[in-house]
């Protein structure tokens, strides 16, 4: 059996799926929204960039087309990229995701306005707001057990933490409220 050689797709490649979702870019576009929006933790370099659409285009999940009157290409997705990136936004929340991928999530979550129902995106921040609570927990039993035995602004820093995360999670409630009483169109 042969097997095929499908690329991984990369937070960057999902990044790009999300904006051109939103509306058709060309490739200069994407690197302006990475470099003044705060989806800049994207490079917008062109040796990132357009290869990540050139990927996107072999995947089959993008598709360009030359702009009238003009000699420019825009990008936009495919129904098998917006099924792509609707399958990447579905994924359930793990713990892990709010340790290391919390950009990630944050990212995730403006890019469901057109693909998910209103429950859907209610899933999905109450999984957020579940394992953010059980993360909390752990930091606090941590700190509580251990913060003493730190270094005066390392504990401090790891403070800066848990304000964070108990900041996010106090958003997370409020989104929810938001969404619940927001009317759809």
């Amino acid at each position: 059996m042969k097997k095929t050689n499908v690329p991984k797709i990369t937070s960057l490649d999902y990044a790009i799926l999300g904006l051109i979702n939103q509306e058709p870019l060309t490739g200069y576009g994407i690197r302006k929204q990475f470099e003044t929006t705060a989806i800049g933790n994207y490079s917008s370099s062109p040796g990132a960039v357009y290869p990540a659409l050139d990927r996107l285009k072999k995947s089959g999940l993008v598709i360009k087309s030359l702009l009238k009157n003009q000699n420019k290409e825009k990008f936009s997705c495919t129904p098998k990229g917006k099924d792509t990136l609707k399958k990447w936004l579905l994924q359930p929340v793990e713990i892990n995701d709010i340790a290391k991928n919390l950009d990630e999530l944050l990212l995730k979550f403006a890019f469901m306005d057109k693909l998910l129902t209103k429950g859907q995106k209610l899933d999905f921040l109450k999984s957020f707001q579940n394992q953010l609570k059980i993360y909390l927990e752990e930091l606090k039993a941590f700190h509580t057990q251990e913060g003493a035995g730190i270094p005066l602004n390392a504990r401090l820093a790891f403070e800066h933490g848990l304000v964070c995360y108990s900041a996010t999670y106090k958003w997370c409630k409020n989104a929810i409220n938001t969404i619940r009483n927001h009317q759809e169109k």
